[in-house]
């Protein structure tokens, strides 16, 4: 089968490079936060729900880790567990739960966004050539395109989310935003 002349799926590409630089910064970030005993999952759920004090429904949460409503309520019974989180019914539809950090998540909460700070400034921070700024506004406006390219039902779902919620910036991603 003869090469393409432009290969979407090379490793040097920006589609695999953004997978690759994502996994690798999760990988550090798991590495950095062993020690509380917290798996990429559950990191992940923590950093997403602290950007939302007020709580989020079930389903929004699921969407924004990109994982399904059973495998979000399997981690979020773990969470629970660890009293990180809790649940709570949704004051105008009771089949909706909302949900919260509770008090005991944000002093780890505080140490998630240290160790998103320190692999910043050793990696990203080091970065020469171009603006982080000018990076990350690329990024918002890639991500804000791709939005606009997901199937109508998503892009609605996440318009609504989105509109309700404020749009947020780079800082989903766990990092540290510098001018």
């Amino acid at each position: 089968m003869p090469k393409p002349e432009f290969d979407i799926c090379a490793e040097n590409r920006m589609p695999i490079l953004m997978l690759r630089v994502t996994q690798l910064w999760r990988q550090i970030m798991d590495n950095e936060l062993a020690h509380h005993g917290l798996s990429q999952a559950k990191w992940r759920t923590l950093a997403i729900l602290a950007l939302h004090p007020d709580g989020m429904i079930q389903s929004e949460l699921a969407d924004e880790l990109g994982i399904e409503g059973p495998s979000l309520v399997a981690m979020l019974d773990r969470l629970s567990k660890d009293n990180w989180v809790e649940r709570k019914h949704c004051s105008t539809d009771r089949r909706c739960k909302i949900i919260h950090l509770t008090q005991h998540a944000w002093p780890l909460i505080d140490e998630i966004r240290k160790s998103s700070e320190k692999i910043y400034e050793r990696t990203i921070a080091r970065v020469d050539g171009v603006p982080i700024s000018q990076v990350e506004a690329f990024f918002i406006e890639l991500r804000e395109r791709l939005y606009e390219n997901l199937p109508e039902k998503k892009r609605h779902v996440r318009a609504e989310a989105r509109q309700a919620n404020g749009s947020v910036g780079v800082e989903e991603a766990g990092v540290k935003t510098q001018g």
